[in-house]
């Protein structure tokens, strides 16, 4: 029997446990949640990655994350430049340093991605972090920093909104049901979901931005995928692109004992003429022959809709109800 079989039969057992590695020594047996968030708490903004231009945008993700009842308070250097980055490396990773270890910082969202989170990875106190968990959520670019702290913090972490979201309904409702109530939330996406391979299987889930997650094989981040119900999006990319990163990851064997695939949304990403593959068809060429439940269309992306997905969660993916569900609260109280 394959491995990825036994995995689809056993519901993965003991095998979902141990997946997560660093540079293949370390074994991360007891991943550490954050404690949930509630009304009153004071939730952090930071910068890690790109410049936000715009002031009122500043003043509109106060705003929204106020609805919850959180008290906002923002980076010192959120506001910074330094070229086309939100500050200086050093500058960017103090912020995110201090919240992590101020306590009275109850969690913090990034304000958006972009590009320059690898950049602060060795200014980051990992070990300090791993000792003051708390909910980070963002996506894009905070893909590598999700990577990050999963490999060296033990940390969950979560790819949802962004503090220049569009903060709709749905983002909301996610982001409340997972980071607020604790719930063992399901994801049904409202927007139409295509079905790839079917089958239903229990993993835990890993994954982010594709072109970012591609940038992390190689490196000390790199993420050991062997269980895991991998997901993935991305923005403004031709298919024979997708086409690229999807072979380099199969390539580098990163897909070899998945025990799912999820390809959320491609947003803004040209169509093909009549004479080139879809998308879909690429999908099919790459994911059909692992034997592995697999679907595309899911509410994570850089759409306005995105589910906040936990990182290394227990999950229970069901490609024919096209439906993820967590098998476990992803926050303690």
């Amino acid at each position: 029997m394959k491995r990825k079989d036994f995995l689809r039969t056993a519901g993965l057992g003991m095998a979902g446990i141990s997946m997560f590695t660093a540079s293949g020594k370390e074994k991360y047996d007891s991943l550490v949640k954050p404690r949930k968030l509630k009304e009153g708490d004071r939730v952090a903004l930071t910068a890690p990655a790109g410049i936000v231009y715009e002031d009122s945008e500043f003043d509109r993700m106060k705003q929204e994350l106020e609805t919850f009842g959180f008290e906002v308070v923002f980076g010192e250097y959120v506001k910074e430049r330094f070229g086309y980055l939100s500050g200086t490396d050093r500058q960017r990773a103090n912020d995110l340093n201090r919240f992590f270890a101020d306590p009275e910082i109850d969690g913090i969202i990034a304000v958006r991605g972009g590009w320059g989170c690898a950049r602060i990875l060795p200014y980051l106190d990992f070990e300090m972090i791993k000792k003051n968990p708390k909910v980070y959520c963002g996506f894009s670019d905070n893909t590598t920093l999700h990577m990050a702290l999963l490999h060296r913090s033990n940390l969950i972490s979560f790819h949802g909104p962004n503090g220049t979201s569009d903060w709709t309904d749905l983002t909301k409702n996610s982001f409340r049901s997972v980071l607020m109530d604790g719930e063992r939330s399901e994801f049904h996406s409202e927007s139409d979901v295509e079905l790839i391979f079917p089958g239903i299987v229990e993993g835990r889930l890993l994954g982010g931005n594709l072109s970012i997650l591609t940038t992390t094989l190689g490196t000390d981040f790199q993420p050991n995928t062997d269980g895991a119900v991998l997901f993935v999006e991305d923005i403004g990319e031709p298919v024979y692109k997708i086409d690229r990163m999807i072979v380099h990851l199969k390539q580098a064997g990163i897909l070899d004992n998945i025990s799912g695939f999820i390809f959320g949304g491609c947003t803004n990403c040209p169509d093909p003429s009549n004479s080139h593959f879809t998308l879909k068809e690429v999908l099919q060429q790459h994911i059909r022959s692992l034997g592995v439940p697999a679907v595309m269309g899911m509410d994570i992306s850089h759409d306005p809709d995105n589910f906040t997905i936990p990182q290394g969660v227990m999950a229970r993916f069901d490609a024919d109800q096209k439906y993820l569900k967590l098998l476990e609260s992803a926050v303690v109280d």
